[in-house]
């Protein structure tokens, strides 16, 4: 049985849990894409949640399955670690994209209109991916569940903050950084969502895109070295 068939059947195995992180996206976010802050605001909000959510709900569990010894078991079926984070990786944020959409739809409803649901969605899931990417990176960084919320959230809030979410870019290098960081098509398509901008003519994506590139294509080439640190029965 593949990762990816184990992650999605694990997920809705557990109702309760799948239905509270649908919910629990529309309670937090519901309100402020209803709400008469500025624009940027609504943007920031969504980015940082949908960061987090990503993030946080990819380091975590992968923590606690080292832990808990259940990766040690797979990589010892000849499992391969590349396949093993491409194929958790694309499950995970296929979970995350359906669990955080009704949200979504709310932001754009309560914005421009369904008009823009194609660019959005594209913005959304590319976050969603990169996110999903870097989280067993984290845990193979870390040691416990502690440490992994906070340098997942310390990695997560640099990224957002040099991707344009607290603060527009001006020139010189934080323009540089923004242009090649991997949230600002999350910001660009958030702010097209609320604000009628076509998503990508804030700052284009040809660079963070290539950047996401880079850095996925370093992750797997190196993932048979740094997934050692998630076998902790060997550790």
């Amino acid at each position: 049985m593949t990762v990816w068939r184990l992650s999605w059947q694990s997920a809705l195995r557990r109702r309760r849990l799948f239905l509270w992180n649908v919910i629990i996206p529309l309670l937090l976010l519901a309100p402020v894409a209803m709400s008469n802050a500025a624009a940027p605001h609504r943007v920031a909000v969504y980015g940082v949640f949908l960061v987090f959510f990503g993030t946080f709900g990819s380091a975590v569990p992968t923590v606690s399955d080292a832990r808990d010894g259940w990766l040690d078991e797979i990589f010892r079926t000849n499992y391969s670690s590349m396949r093993w984070l491409w194929e958790r990786t694309l499950a995970e944020t296929s979970i995350d994209l359906v669990q955080t959409l009704p949200a979504i739809l709310i932001l754009l409803i309560t914005g421009t209109g369904l008009s823009s649901f194609g660019g959005v969605l594209m913005s959304v899931t590319i976050a969603l991916l990169f996110a999903n990417l870097i989280g067993p990176v984290i845990a193979a960084m870390v040691r416990s569940l502690a440490e992994a919320a906070l340098a997942g959230a310390a990695i997560s809030l640099g990224l957002l903050h040099y991707a344009g979410f607290f603060r527009p870019p001006v020139s010189g290098w934080t323009l540089t950084l923004a242009m090649w960081n991997p949230y600002t098509p999350l910001r660009s398509g958030l702010q097209g969502s609320v604000s009628g901008v076509a998503p990508g003519a804030i700052l284009g994506w040809e660079l963070p895109l290539i950047s996401i590139t880079i850095m996925g294509l370093l992750v797997f080439m190196f993932s048979s070295r740094w997934t050692r640190h998630l076998r902790w029965p060997n550790a």
